[in-house]
């Protein structure tokens, strides 16, 4: 296995919440969210962040519906990855099921007694460490 980190993104319209891995692809840490009114300005902030990070894969979270049908939002993140994967070539953009995963994200916030007014950016970042943390051990089975 290449030795860098990956990163996880949890896309949004005007936030997207990061996680990375450590070198050995074992732990995924919530990292930071980003807000944004451009993708232009998104995506450099990405590639900066993969190159001051080592990043050596990006995961994209891909939100299927419940029933497993492709809605309007899995059409915007494929548009979001399609401009991604130019903007870092040769790095891998890779996508992941993301479904549940907010809901997981506000249930671990709410356990640390972090109150829902104050979870806006955390729950995007870790949204994103669960993403990671679920591709990681899919990778690993």
């Amino acid at each position: 296995m290449s030795k860098g980190k990956y990163l996880s993104i949890d896309f949004g319209d005007r936030r997207v919440g990061i996680a990375i891995s450590d070198f050995d692809k074992q732990i995924a840490f919530p990292r930071d969210f980003l807000g944004y009114k451009k993708t232009d300005e998104l995506i450099d902030q990405i590639r900066a962040f993969c190159e001051e990070e080592q990043v050596i894969k990006v995961i994209v979270g891909l939100p299927v519906e419940m029933d497993g049908t492709m809605g309007e939002r899995v059409i915007k993140t494929y548009e979001f990855g399609d401009q991604l994967k130019k903007a870092l070539d040769p790095i891998p953009v890779d996508y992941f099921d993301e479904r549940l995963t907010t809901k997981e994200a506000t249930q671990k916030l709410h356990q640390q007694g972090i109150r829902e007014k104050e979870q806006k950016g955390q729950k995007d970042m870790v949204s994103a460490q669960i993403i990671l943390e679920a591709y990681l051990k899919a990778i690993s089975d």
